[in-house]
């Protein structure tokens, strides 16, 4: 099947906005030129750290991975607030858990929603990565003349699957795909939820599973604000089955925000005025061309190779994406 993918100048653009992104939210939408939106991605994943990590007395370092040389740290690994890579290894360094300080865990009553706003930091630092990227392909695909716009660019698309599952699809216009992957993605969150007596979705009882937990995004974040004074008081047979549940929803929800991406550049980019189509090969042909039939069909619905190799017939004329960017 035909893939159109970004020209290479677009390509060689959208490397640097995605690291940089992850680097230090929202430079990447500054090298790209959205010096407003860039500001907006910085301010928000600096503040939600800052503040999570005053508000959980920088216990999150007790959830960290120093790698050390000798005695020195040269990376510490805090998921998912690495997402936010430069300011979470700086502040890592400066401040100390203040329960490695002797403070007792009922001295920090903000612990929970700390974790939630320093969690989201990170989750938002990675999602800043595909809405930078998207913000690359609107501004250099110029869409062709008498053509109309998609409604939003990839990384809107991505965004939006980030705050309701499913909901990237609905705004592209692919509803049967948003029913489908938001209710299978809530579905099992909430199921998983149950399952533990919607008592674990906890940074300090499952470490592990909550980064997981975290990548549902907005569906998953106001569920652990509002179970944060749930405890669990006694035994629950199925709790390791819902944290499996739980914690494979917000792995999902990563899949379906990386297709709603996807989706939505296809459909920008079959649009645009530069179209670069690649071809997945076909069984070769008795000719050794890439093909189905004897004289070598080349890639998806090609044109049959004349004699000489000259693309002769009726199916000759490559294929021209239709406006939906060949949607599956």
């Amino acid at each position: 099947m035909a893939v159109i993918v970004p020209a290479k100048s677009t390509r060689e653009r959208i490397v640097p906005a995605v690291g940089f992104s992850i680097l230090i939210p929202g430079l990447g939408h500054y090298l790209a030129g959205r010096k407003k939106e860039a500001l907006y991605w910085f301010f928000a994943c600096q503040i939600t750290l800052l503040l999570g990590m005053m508000l959980a007395g920088h216990t999150q370092n007790d959830y960290g991975f120093p790698f050390k040389i000798g005695d020195a740290t040269i990376l510490f690994v805090l998921l998912p607030e690495c997402g936010n890579f430069l300011v979470t290894q700086i502040v890592t360094r400066m401040y100390e858990s203040i329960e490695a300080g002797g403070s007792a865990p009922t001295d920090i009553p903000w612990r929970q929603f700390g974790y939630l706003l320093s969690g989201m930091s990170g989750v938002l630092g990675m999602f800043s990565a595909a809405h930078a990227s998207g913000c690359v392909i609107a501004d250099n695909e110029k869409i062709r003349s008498g053509q109309v716009a998609p409604k939003i660019h990839p990384g809107k698309a991505a965004l939006l699957t980030l705050l309701l599952p499913g909901l990237g699809h609905w705004v592209t216009g692919r509803r049967f795909k948003a029913y489908l992957l938001g209710g299978a993605i809530i579905g099992l969150f909430l199921l998983g939820m149950t399952l533990g007596g919607f008592g674990d979705f906890d940074r300090q009882r499952h470490p592990y599973y909550w980064a997981g937990q975290m990548m549902l995004g907005g569906v998953g974040w106001l569920t652990s604000a509002l179970t944060s004074g749930v405890y669990i008081v006694e035994h629950k047979p199925y709790i390791d089955a819902g944290l499996l549940f739980t914690t494979s929803a917000g792995f999902f929800n990563v899949i379906a925000a990386l297709d709603a991406f996807h989706r939505a550049e296809q459909d920008w980019l079959a649009v645009g005025a530069q179209v670069e189509v690649k071809a997945a090969s076909g069984p070769k042909g008795a000719g050794g061309v890439p093909g189905a039939g004897p004289g070598g069909i080349t890639g998806a619905g090609g044109g049959l190779k004349g004699a000489g190799g000259i693309p002769g017939g009726a199916g000759g004329t490559p294929p021209t994406p239709d406006k939906q960017g060949n949607q599956s």
